[in-house]
């Protein structure tokens, strides 16, 4: 196991405290985290973990999408509408508009889709946790 898969547990853990000289260590070993597949100590910090992934899912995607909801389903439906949108204008209308409206419905799709990999990796790391 890695030190960033060990930090992935850690960061989320009731037990972490930060040393400004040796990083993030336990506060029980007073250790830098030295285990392997799963720390005995472990005790899962809900509101950070929540605050974790709340943060991943805000910076998924393109700067164009960042307005955009937590909710990756969202994000794409909202997609394809200013995707097709944006091609409709882009045809009928304005050359200019039609690819500004184009390139957002994109961006809403690739957030979305990003926000399904995030929620994805964080379901896989409860099951693994929940395993332990």
């Amino acid at each position: 196991m890695t030190s960033k898969e060990r930090l992935e547990y850690c960061t989320i853990c009731e037990n972490r405290i930060v040393d400004f000289k040796n990083g993030l260590i336990c506060s029980l070993t007073n250790q830098k985290p030295n285990f392997e597949n799963i720390c005995d100590f472990f005790t899962k910090d809900e509101k950070e973990a929540e605050r974790k992934l709340k943060m991943k899912l805000d910076a998924a995607g393109t700067s164009r999408s960042q307005n955009g909801s937590l909710n990756p389903a969202k994000n794409i439906n909202y997609g394809i509408f200013l995707t097709i949108s944006g091609i409709l204008v882009l045809l009928l209308i304005s050359l200019l508009f039609g690819v500004i409206i184009l390139t957002t419905g994109i961006s809403f799709i690739i957030r979305g889709n990003s926000q399904k990999k995030i929620l994805a990796k964080n379901k896989s790391f409860n099951k693994k946790l929940k395993g332990k």
